[in-house]
């Protein structure tokens, strides 16, 4: 199912690409995608959306797929852009979804903008890398990416300038193809779906349409202190995390539930870093929802 990609103008003249999906008359939610990825990756979502009238609209960050660069940003500023992107689109108030490399922007927006949210739920989040043992127990191309954009940027300029973005802009087939072969069963099972490969491969292919920049940019920013401490956050959190994540280990969301005053942990035994996502969309949406409204 194709959905019309539009673009707001920012207060600075940047401008940010979105779609939207679900109920277009629904209850508006944010959804922020994981890394890397785009607005196109919620088009997963779609169905469970329409089901439970949720009116998903699903932004590009800064530099990835349509949205404009915003050189030097910090992680803290993805809320500025968000708010200004409910303003244009009139929301009042909204729920946040943030899925993987998401969910600190997730936790950023509630921690500048709780006053708006209706409610937020976090799904397999990434945790602040900047803490050894939270880079320490992801797998090996991970925490070989993440310390060379840490501590030989210079290195990862020349790989993903010359290598790993061109070549995915040509066959985003190629990162699937290691995801798929590094994968846990449940995993496996879903990552086979082509209806999910092809929604996850035209994600990554959009995720580095602009380049290098936005992807490494990204990178950089989850490897540095987030700005803003999570402690502070005092609005209701759902955390959901699968115990056989091996992408995103449970680790991550542990030590966000810990550190988070006000979250319900949900943790689902025997689920993957896409499998939760892919299979329990529909369960996560109502429980985002009913905490709300009741239902």
């Amino acid at each position: 199912m194709a959905h019309e990609t539009k673009l707001v103008k920012l207060p600075d003249n940047r401008h940010l690409a979105y779609a939207e999906y679900g109920d277009p008359e629904g209850v508006p939610a944010i959804y922020l995608h994981g890394f890397p990825g785009s607005r196109l990756e919620a088009r997963l979502f779609d169905l469970p959306a329409r089901q439970h009238g949720l009116r998903v609209i699903a932004p590009d960050r800064n530099g990835l797929g349509l949205s404009d660069p915003k050189p030097g940003r910090r992680l803290i500023d993805w809320a500025v852009d968000v708010e200004d992107l409910a303003d244009n689109l009139k929301l009042e108030r909204f729920f946040l979804i943030g899925i993987s490399g998401g969910g600190p922007y997730a936790l950023a927006c509630a921690h500048k903008c709780a006053e708006r949210l209706d409610g937020l739920t976090l799904v397999c989040p990434l945790g602040p890398l900047d803490q050894p043992a939270l880079l320490e127990s992801m797998r090996w191309p991970a925490r070989i990416n993440f310390r060379s954009i840490r501590d030989t940027p210079w290195l990862s300029n020349i790989s993903f300038r010359i290598t790993i973005v061109p070549l995915t802009q040509l066959w985003p087939q190629w990162i699937y193809q290691i995801m798929l072969g590094m994968a846990v069963p449940p995993d496996v099972a879903v990552l086979n779906r082509s209806t999910v490969r092809k929604a996850i491969t035209a994600s990554i292919r959009e995720a580095v349409r602009q380049g290098a920049d936005g992807v490494l940019q990204e990178m950089s920013l989850y490897t540095q202190p987030w700005g803003f401490d999570p402690a502070e956050i005092t609005i209701p959190i759902q955390l959901w995390h699968g115990t056989a994540d091996k992408t995103v280990p449970i680790l991550h969301g542990l030590t966000l539930a810990e550190r988070l005053p006000e979250c319900e942990m949900h943790i689902v035994d025997g689920e993957g870093h896409f499998s939760l996502p892919i299979d329990s969309m529909e369960k996560i949406q109502r429980q985002l929802i009913g905490n709300r409204f009741n239902v």
